[in-house]
């Protein structure tokens, strides 16, 4: 079987390499010959997501065509998908992770917990203020799509600074989200597997640490009680089963003091399931290929008590990122997953991960291998190591 992707970034690598191992095919659309995945893919075709005569050459070779990023064409997909191709996730489910209000609207209708929302069109009035005086300031503001990675996500304190934000999104023809700001206690994170005949496989829930809107660690099981992280899996269970997902769903949840809500949803693997390579039985790659080609899930238990995996970021003293790799591997216990990339400060070049039995131990190693490769601990985080 030969399986599809599009994107070329370090999601295709790993599942490239996952693909390899399970003596699978893969070719990669990707936008640039340098890209992550590109620079390893045995077949590539330079192209954008929404080029119908690049999709189509990808989709023409491969049995199924599957995805690392929501930068879609979702009418070309649907297209696509009318003319016989196998897509999956499917267009009609991709809809939830490319629109942000849509999202929202599918979610508040089956009834699962979410921010209040408010969803405003270019060309709709631009008024704020009763929003702020019913949910309180500050207001959150999400461009509706094609924002990732903390980009595209705004905090407004004041009427006068939301409709400056959505007036700018607006201009750029973008639909503005609105969301209450919701005081976070802990930040979580669930993936679910779901195969075309409905089957589903779930991840222990996992602890995240997100600055600036980018993912600096994910800790297994962290601070998370098992009701917690129980209550977590269940609802990703729920949402799989709502939009329909075939492949993997990692889905980003805030706990608060008022009970668990929903943040955004990934229909792919995702930053937050890194992990699962070194500290799962079946890693997220391998399950999210097993489920869009419709082969048996694996089984998704713990191969440690405690896991800690920490990005690598690019920073101005480490121009190199490889210099460090001596020093990072001989941390014990550290597995080193490195993208390819070139190293510029603030950039995701890999990840670290570290599996063992005690929780600050596991952490520590994992976080001495990230430094030790370049990455700069952040200010919010410097207390705490």
């Amino acid at each position: 079987m030969k399986v599809g992707i599009v994107g070329g970034g370090q999601l295709a690598r790993m599942l490239i390499e996952a693909a390899s191992a399970l003596g699978l095919r893969s070719a990669v659309l990707a936008a640039s010959p340098d890209d992550a995945a590109a620079i390893v893919a045995a077949e590539v075709i330079i192209g954008a997501p929404t080029d119908p005569v690049a999709m189509g050459r990808l989709i023409a070779s491969c049995d199924v065509v599957t995805f690392d990023h929501e930068l879609v064409d979702l009418e070309l997909l649907a297209e696509l998908e009318r003319a016989g191709s196998i897509i999956r996730p499917s267009s009609s489910s991709l809809r939830f992770a490319v629109d942000k209000a849509a999202m929202r609207d599918r979610l508040a209708a089956a009834q699962l917990p979410i921010p209040a929302y408010f969803v405003i069109q270019p060309g709709d009035p631009i008024e704020l203020g009763a929003l702020g005086a019913e949910w309180g300031w500050p207001l959150v503001i999400k461009a509706a799509t094609g924002g990732y990675d903390g980009r595209g996500v705004f905090i407004a304190a004041s009427a006068d600074a939301a409709q400056m934000i959505v007036r700018q999104l607006h201009d750029d023809g973008v639909v503005a989200l609105i969301e209450e700001y919701v005081d976070i206690d802990i930040e979580l994170a669930a993936l679910v597997a779901r195969g075309p005949d409905g089957s589903e496989v779930s991840w222990q829930t996992v602890e995240t640490a997100q600055i600036d809107g980018v993912c600096r660690e994910v800790l297994v099981p962290g601070s998370l009680s098992a009701e917690l992280g129980a209550e977590a899996a269940e609802l990703a269970r729920a949402v799989a089963d709502e939009v329909g997902i075939v492949g993997l769903l990692a889905v980003e949840i805030f706990a608060t003091s008022r009970g668990l809500v929903i943040n955004e949803l990934a229909m792919r693997p995702h930053n937050s399931g890194h992990w699962t390579q070194d500290g799962s039985v079946t890693s997220q790659f391998e399950n999210h290929l097993r489920a869009v080609l419709g082969l048996p899930l694996g089984e998704t238990g713990l191969t440690s008590a405690a896991i800690a995996s920490v990005n690598v970021f690019g920073s101005e003293a480490a121009p190199q990122v490889d210099l460090g790799l001596p020093a990072a591997l001989a941390v014990p216990g550290a597995h080193v997953h490195l993208y390819g990339k070139q190293a510029r400060p603030g950039r995701k070049l890999g990840h670290v991960t570290v599996c063992d039995g005690d929780p600050l131990q596991v952490r520590a190693a994992a976080w001495q291998a990230a430094v030790a490769l370049g990455t700069p601990v952040p200010e919010e985080m410097e207390g705490a190591l």
